[in-house]
This record gives structure tokens, sequence and C-alpha cells, in this order.
């Protein structure tokens, strides 16, 4: 079964691992710094939380994508670009990184206590069903976290 952010047990296996992330860690790959890389996930965690579905027609592309990314890759790939409005370089400095990691943890304890459909489209798998929504937050939050070696 695939690990998935709307269980108690993978979102506290990621709690752990953010706790051992300092501001002074380095990316492994990428250019975002620690607190960039928080901002991002918080920013496309709210947006998973908080929005609902556009009126969006899931391509066969996106199918294949969400089948091939969600269930079958081990992990998502380096240096994937996101889409622009999660973009964080230069947005926020070391000093925020206290903030941004508390930030991340409350979000992060959302996931398993929601009770409401995640409706969001995604915007490389189109609509996805909210159980999709789990397993993709949690390898969205486990690439990031093997980005900094934790």
């Amino acid at each position: 079964m695939k690990k998935n952010l709307l269980t108690k047990e993978a979102s506290t296996s990621i709690i752990a691992r953010i706790n051992n992330l300092s501001a002074t860690h380095q990316p492994q790959w990428g250019e975002m710094t620690a607190s960039e890389m928080l901002l991002h996930c918080n920013s496309c965690n709210k947006q998973i939380l908080k929005e609902s579905r556009e009126n969006h027609r899931t391509t066969l592309k996106e199918y294949l994508l969400r089948i091939l990314a969600l269930y079958i890759a081990s992990d998502f790939k380096k240096n994937i670009k996101g889409e622009a409005r999660h973009e964080t370089k230069g947005k926020v400095d070391s000093i925020d990184f206290e903030n941004q990691k508390n930030e991340f943890i409350h979000l992060i304890q959302q996931f398993p206590t929601n009770t409401r459909p995640l409706t969001l489209t995604h915007p490389a798998f189109g609509n996805i069903s909210t159980n999709e929504w789990g397993i993709a937050a949690y390898k969205h939050m486990d690439h990031h976290l093997r980005q900094f070696g934790v």
C-alpha cells in the first residue's frame, strides 16, 4: 500500500523528518534553501487543503502520468519544475525558517484530520481522488525532505 499523508502514521513520519531539518541544511539537488523549500511545501499544501476543483476534464496524458507517478515510480524525479505560483526562490529569508517549519507541521497535521473531499485539480495529473491527493502530497513532501537529506 502506498504511503498516504491522510494517515496518521505517514503524517507523523513526515513531521519527525522535518524536525531533523535546520536552516543551514543544503540541498542535494536544486537551488532552494531550506526556508524556500518549506514555503513551497506550505503553499502547495494550503492549496490542496483549501481549494476545490476547476471545471477540467482529465486528459489521457494526465491519467497515464498519474498512474506512473503515483503508483509505479518509487519517487518523484529531481529538478522537475512546478507551477509558477509555488515558485519561492528569493521570497523568504532563512531568518523565517522556524515560522515556515511551524506552519509546515501545522499543515501536515491537518491531512489525517481532514474530513472533506480534496477536490483540487492537479496541474499534471488532472482530477484525482482524495486518496490520490494523500499519496501525491506524501510523495511531494518525501521528495523535498530527501532533497535536504532528512
